[in-house]
This record gives C-alpha cells, sequence and structure tokens, in this order.
C-alpha cells in the first residue's frame, strides 16, 4: 500500500510539473497594459500621492504595467521615454495582450519607433517653453526666438521677436499671440497659432531707396512640436505673415524649424 501511494504522488507531481511547464510559454507570451479611463491621471515617482508627480496621463493614454504595488492599489509602467512611474489603480482599466500578430506592418513599425526613440512630451507639467526658431520667411532668412508662458496643457501665451536679415534691408519683427496645442499628450504634437506684433524695417546703410518705417504685423498658422527620449523636443511652424499700414500691405509665408525647452 505504501509503495502505490509512492507511485501515485510521483505521478500526480509529474502530471503538475507537465502542466506548469506547459503554462509558462502562455503567460509569458501576454503584457499587461493599462488604459487612463479617467480624464487626467497623475504618475508618481513611487507608490503614492505624496511622491513627485513625474507625468500626466490623458484619457485613453496606454500603459505596460511591470509591478503591481505592495500596499494600495497602484502600478508600476513604463512611460514612452523608458523611465517608470506609479499610477492609482482606480483611473485606469488593466488588460492583457497575448497575441501582436493582427496588428498591421505599419502599426507594428509605429509602435517600434515610439519605443525606440519617442518619449512623453514635457507640456502636462512645465510652466515655461523656450524655443528658437530658424528658417526663411517670404524667401529670405528668419531667425526667432519664441518664448511662451503654458497656461494649461492646451492653451499658452508665445511671445516673438527676431529678425530677417535681407540683401537691401533688416526686419525686426516683435509681439506676442496665443498658441492651442491641438493633442498636448502626444509625442508628435501639432498646435495653432495667433498673433500681433510690428515689424521695423531698416535699410542697409547703402540702399537709399527703400524708406525706414515701422508697419503692424499678423501671423497665423501652426506647426507641430515632436519630443524624443530625454525629452529633447524640435518643432516646426508654417505662418502666413502680413505686414500693413493704412497705405500698404504685404504678405510672406514663414517655414521655420528649431528646439524648444521646457521649464
Amino acid at each position: 500500500m505504501t509503495r502505490a501511494l509512492c507511485i501515485l504522488a510521483l505521478a500526480v507531481g509529474a502530471v503538475a510539473t507537465t502542466a506548469a511547464l506547459d503554462a509558462r510559454p502562455a503567460a509569458a507570451a501576454s503584457e499587461a497594459y493599462l488604459r487612463v479611463i479617467a480624464q487626467r491621471a497623475s504618475v508618481h515617482s513611487g507608490p503614492g500621492s505624496t511622491y513627485r508627480e513625474v507625468y500626466t496621463a490623458e484619457r485613453g493614454e496606454i500603459f505596460e504595467v511591470v509591478e503591481r504595488g505592495t500596499q494600495g492599489y497602484w502600478f508600476k509602467v513604463v512611460l514612452e521615454d523608458g523611465t517608470t512611474g506609479w499610477i492609482f489603480g482606480e483611473l485606469v482599466f488593466p488588460f492583457e495582450v497575448v497575441d501582436d500578430e493582427r496588428r498591421g506592418a505599419l502599426s507594428r513599425a509605429w509602435r517600434a519607433v515610439r519605443r525606440a526613440i519617442l518619449g512623453p512630451p514635457p507640456i502636462p507639467y512645465a510652466d515655461v517653453e523656450l524655443s528658437f526658431s530658424a528658417g526663411i520667411l517670404d524667401r529670405e532668412g528668419l531667425f526667432l526666438l519664441r518664448p511662451a508662458w503654458i497656461i494649461d496643457p492646451h492653451w499658452a501665451v508665445e511671445g516673438f521677436f527676431g529678425l530677417s536679415p535681407r540683401a537691401q534691408k533688416d526686419i525686426f519683427i516683435a509681439g506676442a499671440g496665443w498658441t492651442l496645442r491641438l493633442a498636448p499628450g502626444a509625442a508628435l504634437g501639432p498646435y495653432v497659432h495667433a498673433g500681433v506684433g510690428a515689424a521695423h524695417i531698416r535699410p542697409k546703410a547703402d540702399n537709399f531707396i527703400d524708406p525706414e518705417e515701422t508697419l503692424m504685423a499678423l501671423s497665423a498658422g501652426g506647426g507641430f512640436e515632436l519630443t524624443f527620449k530625454k525629452q529633447i523636443t524640435v518643432r516646426a511652424d508654417f505662418r502666413n505673415w502680413t505686414l500693413f499700414d493704412p497705405d500698404q500691405a504685404s504678405n510672406g509665408q514663414e517655414y521655420t524649424g528649431g528646439l524648444a525647452i521646457f521649464f
């Protein structure tokens, strides 16, 4: 009887071991993710609201889960720049991804690029943006410094001042306007802008034809900001400029690009 029990125990152990080995590939094939279901959800440096806020997630964002908190309902997730943070479980919906083969080739490629080089934008927790743009205005050179006060992730007040050096004259431009970000939580964030200011036209020393004058300046257009890992942000602007006074008006198109720094 004792021998029979030993044989039965060995058989049960072998079956359990086989079942465990068979289950391992299925578990390894699945990945745990969270989808943000609140309008906004703070991501903290630790599993608690008293820890420093490192990111603000928008509704619909998805994060990979790497750990479940031992105390409280907190999850440790991976941000787009490769860093990690903790998010409260009542603000998200957990799910698993078992098979990625149904995704199209373009979707898989974009997801790979995002994981490899793109990062989360600093807009949700920044107060000030300082950017420098260089390009062309009306097929002439243009250099602009653009400081901005970020009111909230969508709205900002942006100033601008700079120079468009030309063969026969220099145009100094300065003013301010508003910027509306259409997708502040995205790595590739489009925005629209409108501004008003003044343009001072100063002829070169050997230019005796054009007068020195100051015109009103209106600008309207948009652009996008692209955030890479380590929060390196580049921007591109496409705007139409109108310089005018009661007697004249002229239009020019701006195509510029540059770097942005957030504080």
